[in-house]
């Protein structure tokens, strides 16, 4: 079970052949960090995820959170592996050098969450979530809460929560109840209660910092009413230590079917009226500030999907090569002929490669949302900015919901390989399906992130980020399409780019009369848009692939087919580039051509859903 395999070759392809976040290096922002700096921080991230985290995914599971006495403990053996990744400066990763952090690109963020959740999620989220806070204060808060609050959240003596949900309201943020009142001195006291708080108390950290929402004296209703404040468990003395406790309790931790480890509570403020609070940024933008941390969390909840995908599929695969089953089909007939490994029958290797195409396709997307986000961040032309943050806005829903979607996907398929044993817990695959099944629930329920891609993220500047989006595809096409082996499945693709765009064009146009026949489509869409997303990154590696490939056979003076086969079979970097291809070519055969599909569903203006009288 402690176990844990990525696919550490992929992920330096996508990063630095792919994506070449090594040309960062020419920017102010990041130019203290290199090549080398990037692959051996990955590298040594890795190497903590298999070592120090994979080992409490059993006791995550099995032992899991628990309450007693109004005290939340987790399993003993998180204890110093939270220190040990605290010591080790994981926290600090990718936060701004302003405040202490180490000022690392968004991308490197990536591969380490992806490590770090497929090893043991239930162990990574409060660490995910603290980051969250981190930033907050970093980009919302005042001189005096950067100093008071963040350092030892960077240290890991501290860790931090997003306080959304309430029980009354769920999804619907806006009809939220938890109030503050102004006491003086910039503090407000707060009353109220929070559910589903990832991380709510634990002890881990000897203080945890709340991120919470609240209405103040007279706030108008719904979302616009809502402010956001800092909320510490223990109030903090001017010289950082920690003070009295600060009227901040718990009512209950919840059983899940998955990430057991992680403590999801119900966290109650201000039951004897004497919870203080911090106003972070102004009064009544609650919701746009912790929008910032929503969109870092929703794609952190893609990486959830991806790596929880990829650790999946890693194990299948192994299994497959070792589980011994049955005769080849082409020796059927024979009596005498010999067992073979499962990964030899054909639709076991169809299942595999469903689950590859799709981790590579999920990895492309989430990393390259990042990577436009660092290119955000240190570009220093207001056009070019714009571009890429809107890119990131865009692709935020898709992030969310297609990774996670696809995630849980994926996992259920590397059940299915296993077998029988596959549904039993002595192997990783039911564990990591439990475990990835909340995805599409939290941070935004899948329809959500439809909802938001469909009626808010499509439509953004009259369609201009959209457009300009699949432009990129549309200019990859016209260079690609010429490819001597690649060039029908680049066709493909820029088939469904326009499939798409001439859908998004005709039910925004109805929605202007009809929002609800948009809502109705809303989720294929998405779905549409993150099979032509992946699409596109899989493709453009595997042009990349093929060009490397075609420089391994003429140094291998590889003519044939034969020969090529040989090469691909005994040299790893050739077996590697083919394996991309083929993924690539999968997915634009098996995946892509689900988007036309969607077409006629979406022509059909099928309102049964709504008719139905249930």
């Amino acid at each position: 079970m402690a176990d844990y395999k990525a696919d550490l070759r992929d992920i330096r392809f996508l990063l630095f052949e792919v994506l070449k976040i090594q040309d960062l290096e020419k920017t102010e922002l990041y130019g203290d960090y290199g090549k080398d700096d990037y692959d051996a921080i990955v590298s040594e991230a890795y190497k903590f995820a298999q070592n120090v985290i994979a080992p409490l995914n059993e006791d995550a599971d099995r032992i899991g959170a628990q309450l007693n006495d109004g005290v939340v403990t987790v399993p003993d053996s998180f204890l110093p592996a939270w220190k040990q990744m605290s010591d080790n400066g994981y926290l600090s990763s990718i936060q701004s050098m302003d405040i202490g952090g180490q000022g690392l690109p968004s991308v490197i963020g990536q591969a380490i969450h992806e490590f770090f959740i497929g090893s043991c999620v239930s162990f990574s989220l409060t660490a995910g979530l603290t980051e969250g806070v981190i930033s907050l204060l970093n980009d919302f808060g005042t001189p005096e809460q950067k100093e008071r609050f963040a350092p030892k959240q960077l240290s890991g003596e501290w860790s931090g929560t997003m306080c959304l949900t309430e029980a009354g309201a769920g999804s619907d943020v806006g009809a939220s109840k938890t109030t503050a009142e102004p006491i003086g001195n910039g503090a407000y006291s707060i009353k109220g209660s929070k559910i589903f708080i990832t991380g709510g108390d634990h002890n881990m950290v000897s203080n945890i910092i709340h991120a919470v929402l609240a209405r103040t004296p007279d706030a108008p209703p719904g979302t616009k009413g809502l402010s956001l404040f800092i909320v510490p468990k223990y109030r903090v003395n001017d010289d950082g230590s920690n003070g009295e406790p600060n009227d901040v309790s718990i009512g209950s931790i919840e059983h899940k079917m998955g990430i057991k480890g992680s403590p999801t509570c119900v966290v109650n403020f201000g039951d004897n009226d004497n919870c203080h609070g911090y106003l972070l940024g102004k009064e009544f933008e609650g919701m746009k500030i912790m929008f910032h941390m929503m969109n870092e969390a929703r794609i952190m909840v893609g990486v959830q999907g991806l790596a929880a995908a990829g650790a999946s599929y890693e194990a299948a695969k192994a299994y497959a090569q070792e589980r011994i089953q049955g005769t080849s089909i082409k020796a059927m007939r024979d009596p005498k002929a010999p067992k073979v490994p499962i990964i030899e029958h054909a639709d076991v290797r169809r299942m595999l490669l469903w689950q590859k195409s799709v981790v590579e396709g999920l990895r492309t997307i989430l990393y390259t949302t990042a990577y436009y986000a660092d290119l955000a961040k240190a570009a220093t032309d207001p056009a070019e900015k714009e571009k890429y943050n809107g890119f990131v806005e865009l692709l935020t829903p898709v992030c969310k919901a297609y990774g996670s979607d696809m995630g849980v996907k994926s996992c259920d398929l590397a059940i299915q390989v296993y077998g029988g044993y596959g549904y039993c817990s002595e192997y990783p695959v039911e564990q990591n399906f439990r475990d990835a099944r909340i995805a599409p629930i939290y941070e935004g329920t899948n329809g959500i992130q439809a909802m938001d891609l469909a009626g808010r993220k499509l439509p953004m500047k009259n369609m201009q980020v959209f457009v300009a989006y699949l432009k990129q595809i549309s200019d990859f096409a016209l260079k690609t399409k010429g490819h001597p082996s690649l060039g029908k499945y680049v066709a493909k693709l820029d088939e469904a780019r326009k499939i798409l765009a001439a859908i998004v064009m005709r039910m925004l146009g109805v929605a202007l009369q009809d929002p609800e026949a948009l809502m109705l489509v809303a989720y294929p869409i998405l779905e549409s848009f993150g099979d032509i997303v992946a699409a596109f990154g899989l493709l453009n590696e595997a042009i990349i692939a093929d060009q490397a490939l075609t420089k391994i056979f003429a140094e291998e003076k590889a003519v044939g087919p034969a020969d090529k086969k040989r090469v691909v079979t005994e040299n790893p970097e050739a077996k590697f580039y083919h394996g991309k291809i083929q993924s690539a070519i999968f997915f634009a055969n098996n995946i892509l051509p689900l988007v036309k599909a969607r077409e006629e569903v979406m022509k059909s203006a099928d309102r049964s859903a709504i008719d139905v009288v249930f």
